[in-house]
């Protein structure tokens, strides 16, 4: 879905949306306080959208005045959200926001939701897991016309937002150490069953699709079972499991392995970072951000690890399948947890 707002002068609101069905007619809703105030279909055709072969009738634009909503400029939180996606396109800025673009790297299958719901009203324009909208989408956010407060979240290729992020962005994220993300990768892809899509968005659904299916075959994670499925699974099952972080800062594709080389890449990525932390040390992360955004520190929540998950991270650490499957993001924790060591306050 792509979107973009023209103009908002209070009274009248002009606006796109382009849906993903590109001859659908997109609707959105106005909510103000919480509250549905209006629900509007497209009203406004757009002619250079029709030309440019984008939307099949060029019905895709708004143009809201006090003729659909009453006293439009006296709502001043007024919000747009798009109805099938359920994405804001538009939310007025109210003095509270924060004067400032903050992008944070999504490292973990599981999404740190919790985290991004710290900043849900601290910034005009709030996209967490931006990645489950659509390759479009993630990056059509980077670019909303004279965008100056937003909070982006997102499981992104840093190549392909690296250059947005360089017009003023801070980036922050939190690292883990890979035989636990691995360990919950294989617990929640053994028990997702038909709710794929639902909970990991379309494009992680059909990458994790071979792995899933995989996985309906092991009955346990015992230490036996585990090191059965390592060794016994497919190359393309194990590629899709391999080395997950250093190809999200270093590849172009998904499904670009990264090579041993591009450890250094990965280095240089993770010094742009603004905050950098540790999931063995959420607490420290959470003083960090709590600090650089001047939050309330009892609001930003620690996270912590599942039972679940250290229990089968041990049996993980415990074989060298695991090892060999996670080489490179293996020493670039090792290389990164070193280094906070080494600038740790003495107790």
């Amino acid at each position: 879905m792509l979107f973009s707002v023209e103009y908002d002068h209070g009274s009248a609101l002009s606006f796109y949306v382009i849906p993903d069905a590109g001859g659908a007619a997109p609707v959105v809703r106005l909510r103000s306080a919480g509250t549905d105030i209006a629900v509007v279909t497209a009203n406004n055709v757009r002619s250079e959208i029709l030309a440019s072969g984008r939307h099949a009738t060029g019905q895709c634009g708004f143009l809201i005045d006090d003729g659909i909503v009453a006293n439009l400029a006296g709502y001043d939180d007024l919000e747009v959200i798009e109805t099938k996606s359920g994405l804001r396109v538009y939310r007025r800025r109210l003095p509270a926001h924060l004067e400032a673009k903050v992008f944070r790297l999504e490292t973990h299958l599981m999404t740190l939701r919790n985290i991004d719901d710290v900043f849900k009203e601290r910034f005009q324009f709030w996209y967490p897991g931006v990645d489950r909208h659509g390759s479009e989408t993630a990056r059509q956010v980077f670019h909303i016309h004279q965008l100056s407060s937003a909070y982006i979240s997102g499981r992104l290729l840093l190549s392909n937002v690296q250059l947005d992020l360089t017009k003023g962005y801070r980036s922050i994220a939190m690292l883990r150490d890979p035989f636990n993300e691995l360990a919950e990768r294989l617990i929640i892809l053994k028990n997702i069953g038909t709710r794929a899509e639902e909970l990991l968005g379309a494009r992680d659904a059909l990458t994790f699709e071979p792995v899933i299916e995989a996985l309906g075959e092991v009955e346990t994670f015992d230490r036996q079972s585990c090191r059965r499925f390592l060794k016994r699974a497919e190359k393309p099952i194990l590629a899709v499991l391999s080395n997950p972080l250093v190809r999200q800062l270093t590849s172009n594709t998904f499904e670009e392995a990264p090579a041993k080389g591009r450890m250094g890449n990965a280095l240089e990525m993770l010094a742009q970072f603004e905050v950098l932390g540790l999931r063995s040390d959420a607490g420290t992360f959470a003083r960090a951000l709590a600090e650089t955004f001047d939050c309330d520190p009892a609001a930003v929540p620690v996270v912590g690890e599942p039972a679940s998950v250290v229990e089968l991270a041990a049996i993980l650490r415990d074989g060298r399948e695991a090892e060999a499957l996670l080489d490179i993001d293996l020493e670039l924790y090792e290389h990164t947890a070193h280094a906070f060591a080494l600038h740790a306050p003495e107790s």
